[in-house]
């Protein structure tokens, strides 16, 4: 008897092995299909930073909760626990965790940024964990390709029962820009915010216009269109059949005789025009880039197909996209004759970024930090001109310099592609969270392979110092400057700098408790740097703000005066829900701002103080009956897939910028039911009142937008919920 027990006994535990060694492999690749398997050493698209605004530093998303893996601990037993060709081990929230990042922000913000549904973000979790996997093992199977496919399904199905439930329709899916490369994507909007494309050079005719305007981008599956959506209705070139007839606008752009498509036209800067990109290639958001000089410069680095690694850098500004981009001929290249600059060079990584380097003879260059330059995928910095005509057989490829600190050549550089990297002139920050387990203990490796570690704390910050070429056409210096370790756990994440100047290396990031949301700052600076307290204070005390103040991005901002501010523009909203009344015509939501300011050069402990605030109540009035438009409907809590124009206010873009003739910033809300009239807020003492109250059209069909605004300066009231009644 006690023989058959422990046969019996033997033969359970056999069955328990098998069934977690093979049966959650087989049940993922039975559910999900294989990705694609491009290319060897190239990184998934990692999450980049746009700034919406000249005056914009840095803008924290992701509501506060932390960016990391949605796994359970456990998960790790599921996983291939080998070791790589380094001889490191890797838990899988941490071997994953740059896909897992992007997926965090895909299911909070990729609806009302991108257009992803929930299943857009998962596919794309599964082929960035696949590209991870590939680099990691770094050749050290035979089978990795195949184990990598298995791994990538597995992670996909881990976060769907895990998380299924997180993905946030419209009633709560706010607007932040993260995606380099939004290629699912059937169609998004973007907006920039800029100076004023032809008030220095004509004043008079454009002296009732605003120093800054907003420029907006329609992205339909990469044709693209800009409008400017504050702009007054004036005229850049009167109407003409003489081509000689240039008119000032037009001249400040470098155009000598009117193309066709000028002639017999009156172009106002209200129009909303083509923007002529290279076709056949995938455009994503300009990055916007405010040189030395205060030039406005808004780039893109748009991807050819995702079997390479090459991009066209296209170059603009705004008097060029308002007046004409049209080339004569379809290439990304300066042969093309176009007004814009065009260069199409191999950047060795899927997310390049542009950055001004101060003393080079091209001032804007595109950038980018590789691991396809070495065979054991060492990591690179790469960079080009983003003007400079090609010339040669190698002048299509950016040149790359090895970094040689072992440190970042063996591994924890990897964590370089795992956040935000931050431009500045001359220098690129990056943060490196460490991947592999750093223990020597046994016990310790098996402790954490049973139970895992559910946030990647230990990483480094690195600092990069970019400088001239030593000769024409060679690469940019590069230098790490810097690496500081640290151990702050990612929960904190992202971490964004406080000030765009250099070697400052103060960094500010949200954390969301249940009912409240906090400011905390990091100064990488300190020998041994740790998570610290920011206090911002309303009327004579601190003040604690309610948790739903994270839901919506803030924007950190730094103004360009003599003596600079630091602005913390914090925003929220709620849409006003009548139950059961799916047919109504009318629909309102509460959208409140908040702006705390202290001085730039202020020490960190130095408490932010509340400077203005409002309370605005929108309502939209809209015809019965045509209820499949999404402009013309109210939003159904049953369907939170479906918009409204609430929701879509709810969830948009938010812009601060000097949008009036006034002194200060006003803050801008575009609307994409009306899209040629955003609403503006604009300052008044310690408030913002709205510039103009009512929008829209009395039809047929009628849609109508009404906004009225108070004062906000209660600190009981932005400490707890927003109070909504219905409309």
């Amino acid at each position: 008897m006690f023989r058959k027990v422990i046969l019996w006994s033997v033969a359970l535990i056999v069955v328990v092995v098998l069934v977690f060694a093979y049966l959650p492999s087989f049940i993922a690749d039975s559910i999900y299909k294989n990705v694609d398997d491009i290319t060897d050493g190239e990184m998934p698209a990692t999450i980049t930073a746009f700034q919406s605004g000249p005056d914009v530093v840095s803008t924290i998303g992701g509501s506060g909760e932390g960016l990391n893996c949605s796994l359970p601990p456990w998960a790790n037993i599921f996983f291939d626990g080998g070791r790589d060709s380094g001889q490191k081990r890797h838990l899988v929230l941490q071997r994953f965790r740059q896909a897992c990042v992007f997926h965090d922000l895909c299911y909070r913000h990729g609806l009302a940024t991108y257009g992803y549904n929930q299943n857009d973000c998962d596919r794309i979790l599964q082929n960035a964990a696949f590209r991870l996997c590939l680099y990691i093992r770094n050749g050290s199977q035979e089978s990795s390709a195949a184990r990598c496919q298995t791994d990538s399904k597995m992670v996909l199905a881990g976060v769907s029962l895990g998380g299924y439930d997180a993905f946030r329709g419209w009633d709560r899916s706010t607007y932040f820009e993260f995606d380099s490369d939004p290629s699912r994507s059937n169609g998004f909007l973007v907006s920039r915010v800029v100076n004023h494309p032809f008030k220095s050079i004509l004043p008079a005719k454009y002296a009732n216009d605003p120093d800054q305007v907003i420029l907006m981008f329609e992205n339909l599956r990469s044709n693209l269109a800009v409008t400017c959506i504050t702009c007054a209705n004036v005229p850049v070139l009167e109407w003409t059949t003489d081509p000689n007839a240039v008119s000032a606008e037009l001249s400040s752009v470098g155009v000598t005789r009117l193309p066709d498509v000028l002639l017999r036209r009156v172009p106002m800067l209200t129009e909303t025009m083509p923007v002529w990109l290279p076709p056949r290639r995938r455009h994503a958001a300009p990055h916007l880039l405010v040189d030395g000089a205060g030039r406005d410069h808004l780039i893109w680095m748009s991807r050819n197909n995702p079997e390479n690694s090459v991009s066209c850098i296209v170059g603009a500004d705004a008097a060029r996209l308002l007046t004409n981009t049209l080339p004569t001929r379809d290439l990304c290249s300066i042969d093309a004759g176009p007004s814009l600059t065009r260069v199409e060079i191999d950047m060795f990584a899927s997310s390049p970024l542009p950055m001004e380097v101060p003393g080079s003879p091209d001032i804007i260059y595109a950038t980018s930090i590789s691991p396809q330059k070495t065979k054991e995928h060492h990591l690179s910095f790469c960079s080009r001109s983003a003007s400079r005509k090609v010339e040669g057989t190698d002048d299509d490829r950016s040149k790359c310099v090895t970094f040689p600190e072992t440190e970042v050549r063996d591994g924890s550089g990897l964590g370089a592609f795992q956040s935000f990297p931050f431009v500045r002139p001359g220098q690129q920050i990056y943060f490196a969270r460490d991947i592999a387990q750093r223990t020597d203990s046994p016990l310790t490796a098996i402790w954490q392979r049973a139970f895992g570690n559910t946030f990647s704390s230990e990483g480094a910050l690195l600092v990069n110092d970019v400088a001239p070429p030593l000769a024409a056409k060679g690469p940019l210096s590069a230098k790490l400057k810097k690496i500081v370790r640290f151990n702050i756990d990612d929960r904190f994440d992202p971490m964004m700098p406080v000030t765009r100047k250099v070697d400052d290396l103060r960094f500010l990031s949200l954390e969301a408790s249940k009912s409240s949301v906090h400011l905390r700052t990091v100064d990488f600076a300190t020998d041994n740097p740790s998570v610290g307290n920011v206090r911002l204070t309303m009327g004579s005390g601190d003040v604690d703000l309610d948790r739903s103040w994270a839901e919506r991005p803030m924007l950190v901002l730094e103004t360009r005066e003599a003596r600079p501010r630091t602005k913390l523009v914090f925003s929220r909203g709620e849409i006003a829900i009548e139950p059961g009344k799916p047919t109504a015509t009318t629909e309102a939501l509460k959208l409140e701002t908040l702006v705390f300011e202290r001085d730039a050069a202020a020490p960190s402990n130095t408490p932010f103080v509340k400077s203005a605030g409002a309370a605005c109540r929108i309502v939209y009035e809209f015809e019965a009956g045509r209820t499949d438009w999404p402009c013309y409907r109210v939003f159904d809590p049953d369907r939170t897939m479906r918009a409204s124009p609430a929701t879509r206010m709810l969830a948009s873009q938010m812009l601060v910028g000097r949008f009036t003739q006034g002194s200060g910033h006003g803050i801008a809300f575009p609307d994409l039911c009306l899209k040629s009239e955003p609403i503006i807020l604009a300052p008044q003492g310690s408030t913002f009142v709205p510039v103009s109250e009512t929008a829209g059209w009395k039809g047929p069909p009628r849609f109508q937008r009404t906004i009225t605004c108070e004062p906000l300066d209660v600190a009981a009231v932005v400490s707890r919920p927003i109070a909504q009644t219905a409309p």
